[in-house]
Parts: structure tokens; sequence; C-alpha cells
């Protein structure tokens, strides 16, 4: 009789372990789920993080081309004014016009007419 209830005792004590087993894979997959979202949404993250940062090099690249292009504008436009001051500067006529103003008064003012100083080469912002 001893050895029936012993039996019967270590069955009951298996059935409670396979039950624990179950709930402890049950535990185990949902935390694998979890593990699975958290890696997809991870990868999802850094993919936007990868764009953005294509997209802030390309707005920079962008931006640069922008600059050195008003520079060269801005120093082409330097250069095209000074030719011209030049060129006036130079011209008979213009300087007895010049002189002619300078002689005015207009309502007791005199007029001052100064000479241009010739561009000085820019330096590059960074």
């Amino acid at each position: 009789m001893a050895v029936f209830s012993f039996h019967r005792f270590g069955l009951t004590r298996y059935q409670n372990m396979g039950s624990r087993l179950r709930a402890m894979r049950v535990r185990l997959a949902k935390k694998r789920r979890a593990i699975k979202r958290m890696r997809q949404s991870l990868s999802a993250l850094q993919i936007a993080a990868e764009q953005i940062e294509r997209d802030l090099i390309f707005a920079a690249e962008q931006i640069d081309r922008r600059n050195e292009r008003i520079v060269a504008e801005n120093s082409l436009v330097d250069r095209l004014v000074y030719d011209l001051l030049a060129e006036i500067e130079n011209d008979p006529l213009i300087r007895s016009a010049v002189e002619a103003i300078r002689t005015q008064n207009l309502d007791g003012r005199n007029i001052i007419i100064n000479q241009a100083p010739p561009p000085r080469g820019r330096r590059r912002r960074r």
C-alpha cells in the first residue's frame, strides 16, 4: 500500500512540474514576441535615422553650393562695378562733368564727390 501512495504522489508532482513548464514556456513565448517587436521597431528607427542623416547632409551640401555661388556672384559684381568706375574715372567727359558738379552749390551746400577705392580681396567666411 505504501508503494501505491508514493507512486500516486510522484504522479501529481510530475503533473505539477508539467504545468509549471507549460506556464514557463508561455511566459518565454510572450517575452520572445516582445523582443521581436522591439527589434523590429529598433530597425525601423535606425532606417529613419539614416534617412534623416542623408537628408541633412544633402541640405548642407545645397546650402554650401548656394553660398559658394553667392560669393562668386558678389565678387563678379564687385569686379564689374570697379571696372565701370575705373572706366568712368578715366573718361575725360565724365571728369569734366564731375568737376562741374563739384563747383556748384546746391542751396548753400557743396556737393562732394569722392573717388571710389579699389576693392579689397574678400576672405571666405566659414
